[in-house]
């Protein structure tokens, strides 16, 4: 059976209210974060770039590596269906950390 995501896109919220939601995400080398599903558009800040490995929790020889890079900022698509991400682990030698502003939508 596969791996369902969750609605945890970062590691804790940080602030939220009627328009946007902010995580934090935040991974010591080593750590990872579950696979999860972003259903509204978001955009996320990198604080601190780091070597991140999106692996398929079902698959885990499907992956690829990512290196983020201090101060990037990234703006992805979200279509109607949501957009998933795998597993997330911080495969680098250093904390990785970025906010995830995710932009609610108006009635």
């Amino acid at each position: 059976m596969a791996t369902e995501p969750t609605e945890q896109v970062g590691t804790r919220i940080m602030f939220e209210n009627e328009r946007v939601r902010v995580w934090d995400l935040a991974l010591e080398p080593g750590e990872s974060l579950e696979k999860h599903i972003h259903r509204l558009d978001y955009f996320f800040i990198v604080e601190s770039g780091g070597l991140v490995r999106f692996a398929d929790p079902d698959n885990p020889s499907d992956y690829r590596d990512v290196q983020f890079e201090d101060d990037q900022v990234t703006f992805p698509t979200v279509p109607p269906q949501g957009k998933v991400d795998n597993r997330l682990t911080n495969i680098g030698t250093k904390r990785h950390r970025n906010y995830v502003i995710e932009l609610k939508r108006q009635p």
